[in-house]
């Protein structure tokens, strides 16, 4: 901007200068204005040009004040005018002006600030030389009259220099030219014009350099004074609270990118290999989920990962018909929670449960079933990192709604009882039962929910597998009951003496007794308490169950276990002590019998009796309902006591003692 400025000040300079070096018209109307002096002047000066013709050569077209000027017809070897040496003097300026050394600003390395006194403000408009103008050469001579002014030239040309002063003084009162259209045959500038444009390209360098430098020194010295004005404490204390926010904000950038950098790295851990493997099995069928939702710890139970997928829309289908209504259900780790909900072909709800639930549940109506089970872990709020979520199961099952029959055990020692049990049946004809070990018969389950029969298991009975067949619903089920060899129990005596007395045998057992043994009730009295022991103080065990007892065996005898002897079908208890009952039930004989004393007899229910001999008295009478505890009577030095299922005499010490687990089902 300050060398297009500079310019136009050049080009308005130039402009007031042109009149000067034009040449005068000639006066129009015979007037003639070339002899005529300005008042004052004093040497014969031409008066100034008025303004009007100031402004009539500002309308003067290029070619024209190009042809106005004089030609120089100076030798070379001519002395140098003024006018010569003062271009000289003006090419070199340029030169002085860019070695002139420059001042260090402040803040440049070489040591501390120093003020720079303020330089002396130049004017924006630098003082314009104008070479004066070279005397014109003789005009050739004509056969006319010369021209009368032609005496007066050099002292206008001698006064032209001191117009361009008021020009450069006044430049917004002169009037720039119009610019006009170069004419093809425009001559070109001549050395002196070009000498003259080249020194206004040398002052419109200084003239920028100058600006430029003045404008360097204001900042400097603004600087200095900057630097020299002490801070204020609001000042410092803004420019410290910006500095520390400055710094708490990059710290926070830093430990942001430190802990996105380590949570990027703890999600890049958290695999799948930390999902609990889960297996379910149903009805020995092990299913394929088919959809898993779990979630990984990464930070604590904040942050965690996700792994999610549908693996299948189709639900398995189990391989067997579930005739007894149940199934079994096994959910592995043990830890996770199950649930499971069973819908019908109707998509109605039949069940809605866990899984020890659904296990123990029994179908009642038979149909296909839909079947959702969800396994979930680590669910609800835990204390430390735990990996979270569930997998779903789905399977589709047929219910035939049969009976089931079962036995309370697989194997069984002579002297034992085992229990039969059916349930489900669909038709309210009562089971029947075949077996090779005498049996009860079935009755009505004490619970309700099926039928019961018992089977016991004589002494005599030989080791080996025995089948029950049980008909229900008109079809019969076969089951498999092992008999497994008890340990041989014996005693060697070599005098009859030495028997234990008194004996009840299976051939000394009264016929009151043998009359009443197929006597059975419906009414399975130890159903509301179980068995308890009948003796109100302690008794000794003189002849236990199943023990032999044998007289002048010989040593091959002895050795092959063989011989003559007789088996204990009760046991032998010697002390005496209150006798009370040992389960609910009716009292079928209560008297003094031949050879065995005090006799009384007891029906529990579903033909189990428990029958004691030889007690000292009798405290109840035949045809009493008796509840567990009530007294009976009381017991002599030597008691026989035996327990009986159906007409078979079993080890009745178990039975007394609430140890038997046939007659837990009932």
């Amino acid at each position: 901007m300050l060398v297009e400025k500079a310019m136009d000040e050049e080009k308005v300079t130039q402009t007031a200068m042109e009149p000067a070096q034009q040449p005068k018209p000639k006066a129009r109307g015979g007037q003639c204005t070339q002899g005529k002096t300005a008042p004052g002047t004093g040497r014969g000066r031409t008066a100034k040009p008025h303004a009007s013709n100031s402004n009539t050569a500002h309308r003067k077209t290029g070619t024209q004040k190009q042809k106005s000027e004089p030609q120089n017809t100076k030798s070379p070897q001519e002395p140098k005018t003024r006018a010569e040496q003062a271009e000289q003097t003006e090419a070199a300026a340029p030169e002085q002006v860019a070695a002139k050394p420059k001042a260090p600003r402040s803040g440049q390395a070489g040591g501390k600030r120093r003020r720079k006194k303020a330089a002396p403000k130049l004017e924006a408009k630098p003082q314009q030389y104008v070479e004066p103008r070279p005397e014109p050469p003789e005009a050739p001579e004509k056969p006319q009259t010369p021209e009368p002014a032609a005496v007066a030239e050099p002292a206008e040309a001698a006064a032209a220099p001191e117009m361009p002063e008021k020009a450069v003084q006044e430049p917004k009162a002169a009037q720039l030219p119009q610019a006009t259209e170069p004419e093809d045959d425009e001559p070109e500038l001549t050395p002196e014009q070009r000498a003259a444009a080249e020194r206004r390209k040398a002052e419109i360098t200084r003239t920028v350099q100058v600006s430029i430098e003045q404008i360097e020194d204001a900042e400097a010295e603004q600087a200095e004074k900057e630097a020299d004005t002490p801070e204020s404490t609001g000042s410092k204390v803004g420019r410290a609270v910006r500095l520390l926010i400055g710094w708490l904000l990059l710290v926070v950038l830093l430990a942001g990118m430190i802990a996105a950098g380590g949570i990027y790295w703890l999600y890049k851990k958290a695999t799948p290999d930390m999902i609990p493997a889960v297996t379910v099995t149903v009805a020995g069928q092990q299913l394929d989920p088919v959809a898993y939702h779990w979630q990984v710890p990464v930070a604590g139970n904040h942050l965690k990962r996700t792994y999610a997928e549908t693996l299948s829309s189709t639900p398995t289908a189990l391989e067997s018909d579930f005739g007894g209504g149940t199934m079994t259900l096994r959910v592995t780790p043990a830890d996770c929670s199950a649930e499971v909900t069973v819908k019908d072909e109707n998509k109605q709800e039949v069940f809605s449960g866990s899984a020890q639930e659904f296990a123990a549940y029994r179908f009642t109506t038979p149909g296909s079933y839909t079947a959702k089970l969800v396994v979930s872990s680590g669910e609800g709020y835990q204390s430390e990192p735990t990996v979270s979520g569930h997998q779903t199961y789905e399977f589709t099952f047929d219910v035939t709604i049969k009976a089931t029959v079962r036995l309370n055990t697989q194997a069984v020692t002579p002297g034992g009882v085992v229990a039969v049990k059916v349930t489900g049946q669909q038709t309210d004809t009562k089971p029947s039962l075949t077996a090779e070990l005498p049996d009860t018969g079935f009755r009505a389950s004490a619970t309700g929910d099926g039928w019961v029969a018992y089977l016991a298991v004589p002494l005599e009975t030989e080791p080996g597998s025995y089948t029950i067949k049980v008909t229900v619903d008109g079809e019969v089920q076969e089951l498999t009951l092992n008999v497994s060899k008890s340990a041989a129990s014996f005693r060697d005596y070599t005098s009859k003496s030495r028997l234990v007395t008194p004996y009840v045998g299976a051939d000394d057992t009264p016929q009151e007794v043998l009359d009443l043994l197929d006597t059975a009730s419906d009414t399975i009295y130890w159903a509301d308490a179980g068995f308890a022991s009948p003796f109100s103080d302690k008794v000794e065990v003189t002849l236990p169950y199943g023990l032999t007892e044998y007289v002048n065996r010989t040593q091959t005898e002895r050795k092959n276990n063989t011989g003559t002897g007789r088996t204990s079908i009760n046991v032998v208890l010697s002390g005496r002590c209150d006798l009370i009952a040992p389960a609910g039930g009716k009292v079928l004989l209560a008297e003094k019998l031949p050879n065995v004393g005090n006799t009384l007899v007891i029906e529990h229910g579903a033909g189990v009796k428990t029958i004691y001999y030889g007690l000292r008295r009798l405290t109840v009478e035949k045809g009493a309902i008796v509840a567990q505890g009530d007294a009976l009577g009381t017991t002599d030095k030597a008691t026989v006591v035996e327990v009986r299922v159906g007409k078979t005499p079993v080890e009745p010490l178990r039975i007394l003692r609430g140890q038997c687990d046939a007659l837990r089902s009932y």
